[in-house]
């Protein structure tokens, strides 16, 4: 059995590393594959730039660590039996991407997220906290996240600003945007059934071709300038009370 003397070398064994603390360890720029880590944390580390692929983190923790830019290919941060996810708490997640994943019952506390992407990736139960704008000086960026292709049920996004993020045909049933600020968003082609908007302003949102039976629209804050396609149109009156005849 090889010594762990680094996080690296702990990418480099094919028995899965378990319970071990990893801090202050710089793999920018890092390649990897097909490790397998279980209850371990993971402290003021940086993965700037990395990309791993097929990796599995079941169970961990990572605070304050720097993925900026980092690529995720078929990862999995859930445990397959228990459903327990990982965490993640004030780490810069900046246009990190994660593609295939399983993040489900994933928990992003205090982080920074401008221009992350997730695609065709299972966050089922996802809890996200994160800001994704950037502040420049006394100017504000926007940026936003990417979601596309996933699966979010239950998902739970805490009150804050996502301006013109994208959540693209992503199946967002029984998520909670509450107070959110999810003006010029585009939810074009995902299923809003029992998604919770209460208090949330969807100022110039684009729900075309997106799917639900009923809109609370009398529960949201503002809603001035949101697009939906015609196709829409009965279900929304439905919501208001108002019965089409002919």
């Amino acid at each position: 059995m090889l010594e762990i003397s680094s996080l690296e070398t702990a990418f480099s064994m094919k028995e899965p590393v378990i319970g071990l603390r990893f801090a202050s360890e710089d793999l920018s720029d890092f390649i990897t594959s097909e490790s397998k880590f279980s209850d371990c944390r993971f402290n003021d580390c940086i993965f700037d730039g990395a990309k791993i692929r097929e990796c599995e983190f079941i169970g961990c923790s990572f605070s304050n660590c720097s993925f900026k830019e980092a690529e995720f290919f078929n990862c999995i941060f859930v445990d397959r039996e228990t459903q327990a996810g990982s965490a993640w708490n004030y780490c810069d997640l900046n246009e990190a991407k994660f593609k295939a994943c399983n993040l489900s019952n994933n928990r992003i506390v205090k982080c920074e997220a401008f221009l992350l992407e997730i695609t065709d990736s299972s966050a089922v139960g996802l809890q996200f906290d994160a800001e994704v704008h950037r502040k420049i000086s006394k100017r504000m960026m926007f940026g936003g996240v990417v979601l596309q292709r996933c699966k979010l049920q239950y998902a739970v996004f805490a009150a804050s600003s996502y301006e013109e993020s994208r959540f693209e045909s992503c199946d967002l049933r029984d998520c909670s945007f509450v107070e959110s600020n999810l003006s010029r968003v585009s939810l074009m082609g995902s299923s809003l059934n029992n998604i919770d908007f209460t208090g949330a302003t969807l100022d110039f949102a684009n729900l075309s071709q997106a799917t639900f039976d009923e809109m609370d629209l009398a529960a949201m804050a503002s809603f001035k300038g949101m697009t939906v396609s015609r196709d829409q149109h009965e279900n929304l009156l439905r919501s208001m009370g108002i019965l089409t005849s002919g």
